[in-house]
Order: structure tokens, then sequence, then C-alpha cells
């Protein structure tokens, strides 16, 4: 693919920005234009390339990727005029004659870290800020996508010069190298324990860093839901991209009161998403690779006596079958699906007696990056988004927070850290620099000593 030298690319982006030209208004609608003209050149290409990695249908690479992408670069564009501008502030009395502002500046070299699930819009969506921040951009794409990978590197060559935004296929000899290098800000979708890799290598160098991990998301249902339709659009967030999202429903709370109705609506929407042969079904995604498929094969062999749907899978195709599980809440430490983030389509359901224990289990975990309650009780709803810890919060339906560009998104705690969507994006990649400016002409020297104590008197006025 013609890779170049990491360290001479974050050279030659520093001896660009520093020209100052990335940070007029002009140049970064032209060079966000310029990636949607890559996009809508190369769509075909680009879900063609999603089914070879993922088995991802066309119109859900749409849904998820694309036609985001797409909106987030409109709403971009409308709206980079006003978001470049300085931001008026209020000046105390104290320090007139005098006004304030805050002026978003573009930090330099950036550099984003891809994940696999969703190769387009998690390396995209947040070069999107970074571009309309002013800033250059290496983006290093997952090993795990080469077929997105491939078209992304090729086509960017006819929209793009190195200097400026330059692809690479990541893999950990290539990512290790760049993150020696002194870029201006880091930003980072996938594991935990990779974000830690990150984040340590970023302190080297004090880099302000944006952490976009993962967790065990929970659902919770409560006797007081919709049952049917809470199956449904579990059933929907689960299984979307073959549970291959960060945001997945991780596992399911559920009242024993409805238990055994939400657990009949479960199948009933399996069937009716995605059919009886859901090998067969062309809507229905695989696992990126074999080494993936695995591990969650072996998650199956060591919960079998809990599977109560499901469980079929083939190691060669990388194929898993839409798979529930059943326990009781306190048995729960003891399947193996409950250890880890579970990334694939395996739905532990553990049934609850009281509220709190369900409360209690999901607060005894790290803080989750999403949190889906389910209830038609309004005063229930308010106490469970307020009582919960997580990045955000779909009610009543899972997954769509993230679609919502008005809304920030990110994790907290071991989720990860800063967010970014919209104009919380832009915010993302440009350090909001406060600026005072005051009146040479007219003199404030109730500062200056000496001290007096009519002095003293006026300080304290305004000082109180």
């Amino acid at each position: 693919m013609g890779e170049l030298n990491l360290a001479q690319v974050v050279q030659e982006q520093r001896h660009f920005f520093e020209s100052g030209e990335t940070e007029s208004l002009s140049y970064r609608l032209t060079q966000l234009t310029q990636l949607e003209k890559l996009l809508r050149s190369h769509e075909a290409d680009l879900q063609a390339a999603l089914v070879k990695d993922l088995g991802k249908a066309p119109l859900e690479s749409y849904l998820t990727e694309i036609g985001l992408l797409y909106r987030s670069l409109a709403e971009t564009k409308k709206n980079l005029k006003k978001w470049v501008k300085p931001q008026r502030k209020k000046t105390p009395l104290f320090l007139w004659p005098a006004k304030s502002y805050t002026l978003a500046s573009s930090y330099g070299v950036t550099v984003i870290m891809s994940a696999y699930n969703y190769p387009l819009l998690l390396s995209l969506d947040p070069l999107i800020g970074s571009l309309a921040g002013g800033n250059t951009a290496i983006v290093a794409l997952s090993e795990d996508t080469p077929h997105v990978n491939q078209v992304l590197i090729a086509a960017s060559k006819n929209y793009f010069k190195e200097n400026y935004l330059y692809f690479y296929q990541g893999n950990r000899e290539r990512n290790t190298e760049l993150l020696k290098e002194t870029v201006d800000y880091l930003f980072f979708t996938g594991s935990s324990a990779v974000g830690k890799v990150v984040l340590q290598a970023a302190s080297q160098h004090l880099t302000p860093v944006t952490l976009e991990l993962g967790g065990k998301s929970p659902a919770l249902v409560t006797k007081n839901a919709n049952v049917k339709t809470a199956a449904e659009r579990i059933v929907w967030g689960k299984f979307l991209n073959a549970g291959q999202t960060c945001v997945a429903p991780d596992y399911c709370l559920v009242d024993q009161a409805v238990a055994d109705e939400f657990i009949v609506s479960l199948k009933v929407s399996i069937q009716e998403l995605y059919g009886q042969e859901t090998q067969q079904n062309p809507d229905y995604g695989r696992i990126v690779n074999q080494r993936h498929s695995q591990r969650l094969i072996n998650l199956l062999t060591k919960d079998q006596s809990k599977i109560i749907w499901g469980g079929k899978s083939l190691l060669a195709e990388n194929f898993i079958e839409p798979t529930l599980l059943k326990v009781d809440s306190h048995e729960s430490p003891q399947l193996a699906s409950m250890k880890e983030e579970i990334f694939g389509p395996i739905l532990p359901i553990l049934i609850y007696q009281k509220r709190a224990e369900a409360e209690n289990l999901i607060n005894s975990q790290p803080s989750p990056l999403a949190f889906y309650p389910f209830s038609e009780n309004k005063a229930e709803i308010t106490e469970l988004v307020a009582g919960i810890q997580a990045g955000g919060c779909t009610v009543n339906d899972t997954v769509l927070h993230l679609s919502n560009s008005y809304l920030p998104f990110g994790g907290v705690g071991m989720s990860g850290m800063g967010s970014y969507h919209g104009k919380a994006s832009f915010t993302t990649f440009t350090h909001q620099k406060a600026v005072l400016v005051r009146h040479s002409k007219l003199r404030l020297n109730l500062m200056f000593p000496p001290y007096t104590n009519q002095k003293a008197k006026i300080i304290r006025r305004f000082l109180k």
C-alpha cells in the first residue's frame, strides 16, 4: 500500500499545520466537501467491502455508518462558520473596562485510532471533528477490516495530500511506533485494555486524549415495561452487526413477574427479524474473524447448560447464532459470559426479584458505556436514569442515543473519557482558549501597590 514512515508523516503534517493553511474556514469546508465526495463516489465499493469484512448487509451499513456520516458532514458544514467564531463571555465588574471571549483554537497533528466493528463510522466521524477543528490527521484503521481499509487508503490519495490526511492499516507494531511520536491529540476507539496502553503512551508527552471504550452495557426490563416492545428493541440492538456494537445490550435484567412473557417475546422477535435459518439470512452479519469467533464459541461451551435459544456456530464461516442464556441474577457471577464484555450475539437474561437487586448488580460492575431501562412508569425511569452511572442512556429502546448528533457520545470510568458527535466533535478537537482584552487608555490601578485602606474598601466591595 506504499506505507510511509510514521515519524516522517508526523513531521510533514506538523510543517503543513504550521503554515496556517488548515485553520482558515474556507479550507476546512473544502476538505469536508472532499471527504463527502470520497464517500459518495466510493459508496458502493465501501458497502461491498463491509460485506466481505463483516457480512454487513448494504442497507445496514448505510443505516449505521454511511448515512450517519453524510448527516454528520452536512451538520458540520452548515454550522462550522458559527462554531469557529469567538464566543462572547461575561466580564466581572472589577475587571472593567474589558471584554472576554473564548476562541476554538486548533490542536495541530491529531491521531485517530479506529476499531473494526464499524470501520467507517468509527474512523471518519471523529475525523470530521478533527478536520472541522482545523487540524491535520493520521488515521489508523483496524487490521481486522482489510477490504474497507484498501478502499479508503486508495481513495484518499485522490482527494487529500498525505501531509494533511494520512490513512494506514494499523497493527500493534505500527501503532506502537506512532504512539512514540509527539502529536497534539489522540482519539482512540477500542477495548479498555488497549485504551490503558494508549493513555500511558500519551502521558509520556502529556498529549490530551479521548478514549471511546466499551463495557457490559445492561438493559433493565421492569414489571412496568411494555414487554413485547422491549423484547423487539433489545433483539434489534443486541444482534445488530452480529452483536459487535460497543453500545449493544451486553446482558438483560428482567423482573421475574414478566420474565416468562419477555423470553417468549424475545424468541418471537428473533424469528421475525432474522427468520428460522439465521445462517442463510443476508441481513444477519458475521463475526469479524476466527479469533473472535473462537472466543465466543468458548463462552457458549462454558455456558452451554444455560442456553435456552440458539447456540449454534460455524467457525469456518465466523457464524454465531443469536443465543439466549437464562439464569437467576444471583447466579450471574458463575456465567463465563458475565465475566467479560461479550461483543457478540449472546444475550444473558438475568431474572431478578426486586429492582434494588438489579440496580446493585449493575452498579457493582465498572461503569458501562450505555444503559437501557424499560418502563412505562415515568417516576421509575427518572430514578433509574439518575441512579445508574453510565456513559449514556436510551429509554425504552436501545442504541439510538448514539445516532443523535445533538447529543455528546462517550463513556465514563472504564468505558472511556471525553465525547464526540456533532458539535461535541468540534469541541473535542479544539482547545477553548480563554481571552480577556483590556483597554490601554483607561487605567484601573486598584490592583497595584501601594495597598491603601481606601483600595482595600473598594476591592472588598467587588470581591465578596
